[in-house]
C-alpha cells in the first residue's frame, strides 16, 4: 500500500488534490470573514481593507480552482498510466473498477471542475464591475465550491489506498460490453439511430443557444443555453457509448468511453470530453451571469461577458460535434459505406 505513493503520476495527483483542498479551505475560511464584515457601500478604512483583501483571497482562489479543474485531466492521465501495472485492465476502466470509489471519484473530480469553473466566471465578471457589488456573494459561491475540493482529495486518497497491483481487473469488455448491452432497457437507450439523432439535435440546440447569445444576449436565451449545455452531456452520452466508440474502435459492440483517450480509439476522447466540458461550463456561466445581472447594477459588463461565454460555447459544442462524427465518417469513408453495424 505505502508503494503506491511512490509512483510519479499517484503522488502528482494527490499533491494537487491535496494542495487544492487545503488552500480552498483557508480560502473558504477567509470567505467567511469577509462575508460577516462586508459593508457594500460603506467607503471606510476598514472596508477599503476589506476590499483589498477579498481581491487578494479571490486572485489566489483563482489559480487554485483553476489547479482543481487540470486536476480532472490529471485523473484521466493517472488511471491511465497505472493499466499496465494492474492484470487485466485494458483501460482505466479496468483500473478505475478495481477499487471501491473509483467511477466515484471520478465523477467527483468532474463535479468539482465544473463547479470551480463556474466560479471563476463568477469571479472575472465580478472583475469586470466598477464597484464589488458581487463579491459577497462570490464569497458565498466559495463556500459551496470548497467542500467539493476536500471531498475530491479525499476520494482520491482513498482510490490510492484501494489500489492492488496484485489484484487481477477486469476489463471494459467484461463490464461495460457484457453488462451494459444485455439489457432490454439498455440496448434501447444505446440504439445508434436514435441515440445519434438525440445527440445531434442537443448539440444542435447547445450550439445554437451559444451563437445567439454571441450575437445578441438575450435573457431568455441566456437561461435557456445554460439548461441545454447543462443537461447535453447526458443526453450526448448515450451516443458516445452506442456510436462514437463503436466507430472509433471498429467494434459493434465496444462501448467504452476510456477506450477513445487511446491510441486504438484515435484519441478522440481527449477534444471529444474537453469540448463538451468547456461548451457545458460556458452555457452554464451564461446562465449564472444573467442571474447576477440585476445585482451587478449594469448591463454592459453583463452583456460584454456574455458575448464571450457565448462564443466559448458555441466555438466548444462545434468541436464536440466535429470530434463525434470524425470517426464516424473516417470508418464509412474507409469501408466504402458499410457501416460498423452493417450496410448503411
Amino acid at each position: 500500500m505505502v508503494t503506491n505513493f511512490l509512483n510519479l503520476w499517484i503522488l502528482a495527483r494527490l499533491i494537487q488534490a491535496g494542495a487544492a483542498a487545503l488552500l480552498c479551505a483557508l480560502g473558504a475560511a477567509a470567505g467567511c470573514r469577509i462575508v460577516r464584515r462586508w459593508r457594500s457601500g460603506q467607503s471606510c478604512e476598514a472596508q477599503l481593507a476589506l476590499e483589498r483583501q477579498a481581491e487578494l483571497v479571490a486572485s489566489v482562489m483563482q489559480g487554485v480552482l483553476l489547479l482543481e479543474v487540470l486536476g480532472l485531466a490529471l485523473s484521466i492521465l493517472v488511471t491511465d498510466h497505472l493499466v499496465g501495472g494492474i492484470r487485466g485492465a485494458m483501460c482505466a476502466f479496468g483500473v478505475l473498477a478495481a477499487t471501491r470509489t473509483g467511477h466515484l471519484g471520478l465523477l467527483v473530480s468532474a463535479v468539482t471542475a465544473v463547479a470551480c469553473a463556474l466560479w471563476m466566471i463568477f469571479h472575472a465578471f465580478d472583475l469586470t464591475l466598477d464597484a464589488p457589488v458581487l463579491t459577497r456573494r462570490k464569497f458565498f459561491a466559495l463556500l459551496a465550491v470548497a467542500p467539493l475540493t476536500l471531498l475530491d482529495f479525499a476520494l482520491a486518497l482513498q482510490f490510492v489506498l484501494d489500489l492492488d497491483f496484485q489484484v487481477i481487473a477486469s476489463c471494459c469488455s467484461t463490464w461495460v460490453d457484457g453488462a451494459a448491452i444485455n439489457t432490454r432497457a439498455a440496448r434501447l437507450v444505446l440504439s445508434p439511430t436514435p441515440a445519434g439523432v438525440l445527440a445531434l439535435t442537443v448539440t444542435g440546440l447547445a450550439l445554437l443557444a451559444g451563437a445567439v447569445q454571441w450575437r445578441r444576449p438575450r435573457r431568455a436565451m441566456a437561461f435557456a443555453a445554460a439548461a441545454v449545455s447543462g443537461l447535453a452531456p447526458v443526453a450526448v452520452l448515450p451516443a458516445i457509448l452506442g456510436v462514437v466508440a463503436p466507430y472509433a474502435l471498429a467494434t459493434p459492440g465496444h462501448l467504452c468511453p476510456f477506450c477513445l483517450f487511446h491510441a486504438q480509439g484515435g484519441y478522440v476522447g481527449w477534444p471529444l470530453f474537453g469540448a463538451m466540458f468547456v461548451g457545458s461550463v460556458a452555457g452554464l456561466g451564461s446562465g449564472l451571469v444573467e442571474w447576477n445581472r440585476r445585482g451587478a447594477g449594469a448591463d454592459g459588463p453583463a452583456d460584454a461577458m456574455e458575448r464571450t461565454l457565448g462564443q466559448w460555447s458555441a466555438l466548444a459544442w462545434a468541436l464536440a460535434a466535429l470530434a463525434g462524427l470524425f470517426p464516424v465518417v473516417r470508418y464509412l469513408l474507409r469501408s466504402g459505406g458499410i457501416a460498423v453495424f452493417g450496410e448503411v
